[in-house]
Order: structure tokens, then C-alpha cells, then sequence
């Protein structure tokens, strides 16, 4: 809860852009201490975000996941995309992955990336 918070308050007071920039390293392994980490994460954000009294999104979920992760050494990356499949309809999503993991997002197979920082 405290991330996602923390993750919402940076988001209203920073650029997107600022917020979004960050190294990624999408070849990075994963130790079974690091997977163990990202699947905790992976099931607690959205849990913890459908239950607070202030919005957090697709965002705002992977802003605070990265940074739990980061603050354990766990290397990620943040993917803006669009629904690949309405090109009339401008739905963006963002998701955050850890090694070959989804760690927020959900099912991301119908979205499009447009932008990895």
C-alpha cells in the first residue's frame, strides 16, 4: 500500500518522463530469491490497488512495483503500449516485466509497445 501511494504521489508531482526513465536490462536473470520477489509483488500490487480509497492504475501499479523491486536489486522494465487491434480506439496500457516475468499488466498479448525508456 505504502509504494502504491508513494508511487501515486510522484506521479502527480514529476514529469511522466522523469517517471518512466530508468535503465532496464530485459536479459537480466532472475535468482530463485529474485523470481520468489517478483511473484510476491506480482500478486500483492493488484490485490492491494483494488482496494484503495485514490486511483492507481496500470501506472501507477508498475511505478510501485519497480520500485519495491529496485529496492531489492531486481532489474525491470517499464513498456508503454497500445491495443494493437483498435486502431480507432486510443487505449494506452503500461506494464512491467522482470526477466521473462509480467509482474504488472496482466495479459499484455494484445497490446502494441510504443515506447521502452
Amino acid at each position: 500500500m505504502v509504494e502504491l501511494g508513494l508511487a501515486r504521489l510522484r506521479l502527480d508531482s514529476r514529469s511522466a518522463r522523469a517517471m518512466i526513465a530508468a535503465p532496464a536490462d530485459p536479459d537480466h536473470h532472475l535468482t530463485p530469491n529474485q523470481a520468489a520477489l517478483v511473484e510476491r509483488v506480482a500478486f500483492a500490487i493488484p490485490r492491494v490497488a483494488a482496494r484503495l480509497p485514490w486511483r492507481a492504475d496500470c501506472l501507477v501499479q508498475a511505478l510501485a512495483a519497480r520500485r519495491w523491486l529496485g529496492r531489492h536489486g531486481v532489474a525491470t522494465t517499464l513498456t508503454l503500449g497500445v491495443l494493437r487491434d483498435k486502431p480507432a480506439d486510443f487505449e494506452a496500457h503500461a506494464w512491467l516485466t522482470a526477466g521473462d516475468h509480467i509482474v504488472t499488466g496482466g495479459d499484455i498479448s494484445g497490446y502494441l509497445p510504443l515506447a521502452r525508456p
